[in-house]
């Protein structure tokens, strides 16, 4: 028996609750799977697993077993990583969530020079917001925005990114610009939905050095933040988001900045990826690229070092 691959189908077992997402995952048939795990049974000589027809459990060896199991594999894997590692290229697919207006307006114009750089790497975006399923999704890792959830994860920094509030010309040419945060009771507001809550995100504003939370009232809602560009651009009210996702349009005047002065402190940008899973050179690689862009790419991403 080869018992690190088995080690290695175990533990995807266990970690996707399937053997048939397992065998998907690991390029092996459900029954291939199956068996490399039987056969890992009856050599240690106790059930790791409780199959029913609907789903798997591990038993209270299994749980141990998996513990030192994900160990061992971890160590293996750090050591070919480190051998050789002067002469290697980065290799493989990375598979990296990223909040999808990042994806699409900051990162996506800076990767060909990544790609360029880093000619046997595969990456696979996926543009999506809320709390990444780095199991589910194969994931290996992800950009967070705020505050990072409560997953077992470990989060490196990438910068800031403020947060400006902003309507049409037309729009404040009919209502009016708000002089103070309190003045938007009586807009049009535009939230975001968050994908993780359900609810509306409340508006952050700084007064009198003190962050406060307004919960802004208006007609429309968007989960997505594309979609509260649109309806801001065509007067519809005035949204507040993350500096790099109206850009464009406040550069080119079709959004203008409000309540510029009580701009709130920016929100901290992370890379996170599994605490408990080895970080590969090719997403060392690519952490090293977020973190040294360009500061030409930093300003258009709205992105500073120093809060």
């Amino acid at each position: 028996m080869d018992q690190l691959k088995a080690m290695r189908v175990f533990q995807r077992v266990a970690e996707r609750g399937s053997l048939t997402a397992a065998s998907l995952d690991m390029g092996l048939s459900r029954g291939g799977a199956s068996a490399i795990v039987t056969e890992l049974e009856k050599y240690l000589g106790v059930q790791l697993l409780e199959r029913t027809t609907r789903s798997l459990r591990l038993t209270e060896d299994g749980l141990y077993y998996l513990e030192r199991a994900r160990a061992i594999v971890e160590s293996v894997a750090n050591l070919e990583d480190e051998v050789g590692s002067a002469e290697r290229q980065p290799r493989g697919r990375l598979r990296v969530q990223i909040p999808a207006g990042l994806a699409a307006l900051a990162l996506a114009p800076a990767l060909p020079e990544f790609l360029k750089s880093y000619p046997q790497v595969d990456l696979e975006i996926l543009s999506r917001d809320g709390v990444p399923d780095f199991v589910g999704d194969q994931i290996d890792a992800a950009v967070l925005i705020g505050a990072v959830p409560a997953i077992d994860i470990v989060a490196r920094p990438l910068g800031r990114i403020p947060v400006m509030t902003v309507a049409s010309p037309a729009y404040l040419g009919s209502h009016g610009e708000p002089a103070t945060p309190q003045e938007l009771a009586r807009h049009q507001c535009i939230p975001i939905i968050s994908s993780i809550s359900g609810r509306t995100v409340p508006w952050r504003f700084r007064v009198e050095d003190e962050d406060i939370s307004i919960a802004v009232q208006g007609r429309l809602a968007f989960e997505t933040a594309a979609a509260a560009v649109v309806a801001a651009r065509r007067g519809s009210g005035v949204i507040q988001l993350a500096s790099y996702l109206v850009y464009t349009e406040v550069r080119a005047g079709s959004l203008v900045p409000v309540l510029d002065g009580f701009r709130p402190g920016s929100s901290e940008m992370f890379l996170a990826h599994p605490r408990h899973r080895l970080k590969p050179r090719k997403l060392k690689v690519f952490e090293k690229f977020l973190i040294e862009l360009n500061p030409r790419t930093r300003e258009k991403w709205g992105v500073r070092q120093d809060g």
